[in-house]
């Protein structure tokens, strides 16, 4: 009997999925149960149920309203190998950046420039270098109706934060590290973390590699393959704990996120969304600072 070969982009689909689904399992079975989600030293740590259901949750809610959108199409023929040049560049730069901002390490003043000059400065070289056809994201968001653009990703998104935030799995924030800081160097800080992260990341991971690698390879192997390199971006953090546990958290966090995400932004073309979502995640819990 002939034996089955697995398609490459199934091997990345399934690889992907099993390292970031199979990390919070890893983490209670080795005696963790909760985890720290943020490089900085006033954050508390959160349950894994915390960080996994309102995750999981969103998905299937993406995945629910409504129950069918039309996908991305593959890029033809004769665009196939100028994107292919995009793809490695983009990726040669996400690689670049996970690895000098681990040799950075937390808290380096020099991380934010570093950023804004590789996915910033280095995605405009490389689609200057390597010009392609556009990847078919503008048709795609053509193609979804109106209201599902705008009204599509409320459910997602207001259960994940209703669920991260606001539901029993979440206990009290425990913001008296934050009080120290003056509001108006917090609210400068959430500003340039709002543009330099929940802008600039999304731009270069969702609307530029992860549209390019879905007219490559297809929805799931193009959203797997940017959301582990979403985490290994933040690989940085492995200054604040032992190796493995960081990286366990990084995978569970950061890799669930990307998946959630880029699921998003596959789903809908709203840019608006995953912006929303990336900026609660940086900020939300720190508003009761400002406002109260």
């Amino acid at each position: 009997m002939p034996s089955r070969v697995v398609a490459p982009d199934r091997l990345l689909t399934g690889f992907g999925l099993a390292m970031i689904g199979g990390t919070p399992l890893w983490l209670l079975a080795t005696g963790r149960t909760e985890v720290t989600t943020s490089a900085d030293v006033e954050a508390s740590p959160v349950t894994i149920p915390a960080v996994v259901v309102p995750l999981v949750a969103g998905m299937l809610l993406a995945r629910l309203v409504p129950p069918r959108l039309p996908a991305l199409q593959p890029a033809v023929a004769d665009a196939r190998a100028a994107l292919t040049r995009q793809v490695v560049g983009l990726g040669a730069v996400a690689v670049a950046f996970a690895g000098l901002a681990l040799l950075l390490g937390p808290g380096s003043v020099w991380y934010g420039p570093v950023k804004v000059a590789l996915l910033l400065g280095g995605a405009w070289w490389v689609l200057r270098t390597w010009p392609a056809p556009p990847p078919g994201g503008r048709e795609h968001r053509r193609a979804v109706p109106g209201r599902w653009y705008w009204l599509g990703p409320v459910p997602a998104v207001v259960g994940w934060a209703w669920l991260a935030y606001h539901s029993p799995l979440t206990g009290p924030s425990d913001l008296s590290g934050y009080r120290a800081h003056d509001p108006m160097v917090l609210l400068t800080a959430m500003l340039l973390t709002f543009l330099t992260a929940s802008v600039l990341e999304e731009i270069f991971y969702r609307l530029l590699l992860q549209t390019r690698l879905e007219a490559l390879l297809g929805r799931w192997p193009a959203i797997t393959a940017t959301a582990l390199l979403y985490a290994a971006m933040h690989t940085h953090r492995v200054g604040t704990g032992p190796l493995a546990d960081t990286v366990g958290v990084v995978l569970m966090f950061n890799g669930g996120l990307g998946l959630f995400l880029g699921y998003l932004w596959s789903r809908y073309r709203n840019g608006w969304a995953i912006v929303a979502v990336h900026g609660a995640v940086n900020s939300l819990t720190l508003l009761p600072l400002l406002v109260g």
